[in-house]
């Protein structure tokens, strides 16, 4: 039913999750910019480059001047996009098993990958001179995936300060008089709507071209599924803008005709973007996430080790690694977001294809177990332990360790089948405990293929005999069990 949304929490806590989301699981994006140029370090080299105490800074010193004699922008013409083809993504996409995909619009240095008419610094009006986003929009939509739009760019004033802290509002005032002494480009006023620091702007003036843009994304694309990176949506004074533009997009979704959600990410503040009753929460790399959550919620991690964008010499995560955790997520009531790292002349290499193509080919045989579920009475069984790593005082879910002692579930909507899983493929035996005796089960299979089952049910569970199976994955496997 339509509805008319107003800029009021009682209002947008009304829009419920689409069920395309829910029943889709998994989606991929793409941290992709000109920070992916100088291949070094991570995602923020634009920012370290500009603080001393850094080793980027010193790196990129060495390698192209002070950044005075080469500053962040001039990296914008290496960012060619050249090799950038939009249909071989979504080709790669839809292989891999996403239902949802896109790449980030613009990280936190501002750099617009789409063609943007409401600000100069876009690959529309330099570098490549093409619209990436858009083109990958059609390419994504021949294919009949839907369009993610993430945002990070709300947390970007004062961002390129030496030593900022955006909880404390300090920066390190000896390294910014060093950089306006030594006439660093940060500090150029012709560079002011680029950099946006509080020497030469105002922030203001920076959230106020915020909403055009985030406006503009949608008006002229009209994604199927928003996020944004933390920044001042609670605050006095900037709520109502941030509540403002969230209303727009819901009510021209409605005219659209087009079912939307939005992500709402719990930063490393513990406090919600949005009201928490709002939209998907969503969890970085599982940071903080409890064991089973209320809320429709989605875990989004990278595939690199070291950085959510493109550097040289990254190790990648395994196609064993993504299915674990993806399987894990879905059984705890959740979903799954990959971001990609793609090279600055446009390609995702082949150490992030195979995993990519390992997880698709999974899915294709198993996805039964996937989509369109919803969570068991039991989720997991086995040592959550090794999955939760502590770092810097926060939890973060991980699944490099995973193995066949780790077994998920899954139910079909009409609660008639329960999915039972491995995170790994045991040698001879498994016992699905939750599945013991106490629990009617009219039939057994295998769903990659139909072969004969030998198993028993009793007190300690539902045991199945595995070492005569013929398998096609090394993966995990997945069995469907007829409730009656």
């Amino acid at each position: 039913m339509k509805q008319t949304y107003e800029a009021s929490w009682n209002s947008l806590t009304r829009h419920q999750v689409p069920a395309w989301f829910r029943d889709g699981k998994f989606g991929l994006y793409a941290h992709w910019g000109i920070y992916s140029v100088p291949g070094f370090g991570n995602e923020w080299y634009g920012k370290w480059m500009q603080d001393p105490s850094q080793a980027i800074h010193r790196r990129h010193v060495a390698a192209f001047g002070s950044p005075a004699e080469y500053g962040y922008t001039r990296f914008i013409d290496g960012f060619t996009a050249e090799q950038y083809d939009a249909a071989d993504w979504a080709e790669l996409f839809a292989a891999s098993g996403a239902r949802y995909a896109g790449f980030s619009l613009a990280h936190h240095d501002g750099f617009g990958l789409w063609d943007s008419d409401v600000y100069r610094w876009n690959v529309g009006k330099m570098g490549p001179k093409r619209d990436l986003y858009g083109e990958l929009a059609a390419a994504l939509r021949a294919r009949e995936l839907r369009l993610v739009a993430p945002f990070h760019i709300i947390r970007g004033f004062n961002w390129f300060l030496p030593g900022w802290d955006q909880w404390r509002q300090t920066f390190d005032e000896a390294a910014v008089r060093q950089g306006m002494a030594e006439g660093w480009e940060l500090f150029d006023p012709d560079f002011a709507d680029f950099y946006w620091v509080q020497q030469t702007s105002r922030f203001e003036d920076f959230f106020e071209q915020w909403q055009w843009k985030v406006r503009e994304v949608i008006d002229k694309y009209q994604p199927d599924m928003m996020w944004f990176d933390g920044g001042k949506f609670r605050e006095d004074g900037y709520e109502d803008s941030a509540l403002e533009i969230l209303a727009h997009y819901l009510n021209q979704a409605q005219r659209w005709g087009k079912e939307v959600l939005v992500l709402n990410k719990l930063p490393v503040s513990m406090q919600y973007n949005f009201h928490p009753d709002f939209g998907v929460i969503n969890f970085e790399s599982g940071r903080d996430r409890p064991p089973r959550y209320a809320r429709p919620w989605n875990d989004d991690m990278r595939i690199g080790d070291q950085s959510w964008g493109w550097v040289a010499n990254q190790r990648y995560a395994s196609g064993h690694t993504l299915l674990c955790k993806l399987i894990d997520c879905v059984a705890r009531g959740g979903t799954m977001m990959l971001s990609l790292s793609p090279t600055p002349d446009g390609r995702i290499p082949a150490g992030q294809r195979e995993p990519l193509l390992q997880l698709g080919a999974w899915l294709n045989d198993h996805g039964e177990a996937i989509y369109d579920t919803v969570p068991w009475t039991t989720a997991a069984e086995g040592d959550e332990s090794k999955l939760i790593v502590e770092r810097r005082g926060h939890k973060f879910w991980e699944y490099d360790r995973c193995n066949a002692d780790d077994r998920r579930y899954t139910q079909s909507k009409d609660g008639k089948t329960v999915y039972a899983m491995t995170l790994g493929v045991p040698a001879e035996a498994v016992t699905f405990a939750a599945l013991d005796e106490s629990v009617a089960v009219n039939g057994l299979s295998l769903l990659q293929s139909p072969q004969p089952l030998t198993w028993r049910q009793t007190a300690a569970g539902l045991t199945i005999e595995t070492d005569a199976l013929e398998l096609k994955t090394d993966l995990a496997l997945a069995f469907r069990v007829a409730l009656g």
